[in-house]
């Protein structure tokens, strides 16, 4: 069974969507747990892969792949999981703020998140307050995710704070803000519940950020 397992880690990270495939229905017909296949065949390639572009080994474009990869992965072994059971670590709706066309850092964040196991909804640039709560409320999301460059687009992370607020849904969500003009006194200001200054960052502070209630303390990671 370990040999199998690790066949999809070495699938995983050189980015072998096919392969990646076949052996994770080998896997799954040799009565491996979908939870195992997830963590020490997918996770365990896509750990490989994160260190390695912290390291300038391999650069987005492989990230990326290994990302789509793991995404068949999660498909393949979503009918195997229990009702109670999701593969994902949590749900992600992620965009730059109104008037912010800046998308590199938010893409590479968003496809850090992708990679290290969350599902991600990328609403790309120039994103209305409105366009944040819908797509939040539609798809049952954990965390809404606002990046800006422009100081003069930061403001609509305050808005959407306070748009939530008075529809009385902001208990419903984790609001992580990030980009270069934003710090963590700014997250704290506005009643934000995580902030990142790097995209890597932003991958151990969504993680923490799943551990917590909304509102209840301010998860940074700037290090």
């Amino acid at each position: 069974m370990s040999s199998i397992l690790h066949e999809i880690e070495e699938a995983i990270y050189n980015g072998e969507d096919e392969v990646v495939g076949d052996l994770v229905q080998k896997a799954l017909d040799s009565g491996i747990a979908p939870e195992e296949i997830i963590a020490k065949g997918g996770v365990a390639g896509l750990d490989r892969l994160g260190e390695d572009f912290n390291n300038l080994e391999v650069f987005l474009p492989e990230l990326m792949i290994g990302g789509d990869c793991m995404k068949l992965l999660i498909e393949k072994v979503k009918p195997y999981l229990s009702a109670e059971e999701d593969a994902y670590i949590g749900k992600v709706v992620i965009g730059c703020a109104k008037g912010d066309l800046h998308d590199i850092g938010k893409s590479l964040v968003a496809t850090q998140l992708a990679v290290h196991g969350f599902e991600v909804i990328d609403l790309g640039v120039d994103v209305h307050t409105n366009r944040f709560i819908d797509t939040a409320e539609k798809e049952n999301a954990d965390i809404i995710a606002v990046s800006a460059l422009l100081t003069t687009s930061q403001y609509y992370m305050e808005e959407l704070i306070k748009r939530l607020t008075e529809e009385g849904i902001r208990d419903k969500y984790r609001i992580a803000v990030g980009g270069g003009p934003i710090s963590a006194e700014y997250a704290k200001k506005i009643g934000a519940d995580g902030y990142s200054r790097t995209a890597s960052m932003a991958v151990p502070m969504a993680k923490r950020l799943m551990k917590i209630e909304p509102t209840k303390e301010l998860v940074v990671e700037q290090d």
